[in-house]
């Protein structure tokens, strides 16, 4: 039996900074099949799924079991982490992460036909599944100054499923009737979401102090956002650029950029 630890290193600001150790008290399920089994109709290597969380080291250590030990062979390897300090229960079912909620930054990985044996080291790539909105907004025409003080947007319908064996997440089709509120810091908003796909365009209300000349006053704008092609694809980033004018506002297509991987290396597999 083979001995098996672990060790990561992820992304801190999951938007655009180079990774580095994984920063401590970070959670992820850790779950291993026989090379080659279809988790949709496979069950699990016994001793997995596993808990883990990370220490000030960037170790991954299992919470409340003991150390995992594994016969030699090959093994096909799934994390799954919301990227986050809190404990969550995942339901995984045939094969599937089921009710996948707005706001989590889920990373998904795998490393497949892996050969377990004396010192054998593991190396995840993390990627991100979910989609990554940004909206900057500036003083248009005929304002001087401006303050952004809430946003409220119509996010994708949750409960969606993330396959395991692929990390896809089938997106929703349809957006939420409600508007949420998303955190606004200096005239600019971002939020997560789970993938969509079919809309054309994102409600959005924006509630705005606007001051022209020795004029302040208390606005509200009801847009939406343009959806390119209808679809908010994983892991991706879309940057909007907004211009509030003295009566409208001016927006334009979304900016898409790669939203980057994170790689979680120096999993290792020793005896």
């Amino acid at each position: 039996m083979t001995s098996v630890t672990f060790k990561g290193v992820i992304d801190p600001d999951t938007a655009v900074k180079s990774s580095m150790t994984i920063p401590s008290g970070i959670r992820a399920i850790i779950l291993a099949y026989e090379s080659g089994d279809n988790p949709v109709n496979k069950s699990c290597y016994p001793a997995t799924p596993l808990t883990v969380i990370s220490d000030q080291n960037g170790n991954l250590l299992i919470e409340n079991e003991p150390s995992l030990f594994m016969p030699v062979g090959n093994y096909d390897f799934y994390a799954i982490s919301s990227n986050s300090h809190y404990y969550e229960e995942f339901e995984i079912k045939n094969g599937k992460l089921r009710g996948l909620k707005n706001g989590k930054d889920y990373l998904w990985a795998t490393k497949k036909e892996m050969l377990v044996n004396n010192s054998t080291k593991v190396t995840f790539e993390f990627a991100h599944k979910a989609v990554a909105i940004v909206i900057n907004f500036f003083a248009g025409h005929g304002v001087d100054s401006l303050l952004i003080t809430n946003v409220s947007v119509s996010k994708s319908l949750e409960d969606g499923e993330l396959a395991l064996s692929s990390g896809l997440i089938t997106p929703s089709t349809t957006l939420s009737k409600q508007t949420a509120m998303v955190e606004v810091y200096e005239n600019s908003c971002r939020w997560i979401m789970l993938p969509l796909s079919g809309p054309s365009e994102m409600p959005v209300i924006i509630d705005a102090i606007v001051i022209k000349g020795n004029i302040k006053e208390t606005r509200r704008y009801e847009s939406s956002l343009p959806i390119e092609k209808g679809i908010f694809k994983e892991g991706t980033m879309y940057n909007y650029i907004i211009s509030v004018d003295a009566e409208s506002l001016s927006l334009g297509k979304a900016i898409i950029t790669e939203w980057k991987s994170i790689c979680m290396d120096n999993i290792l597999v020793i005896e």
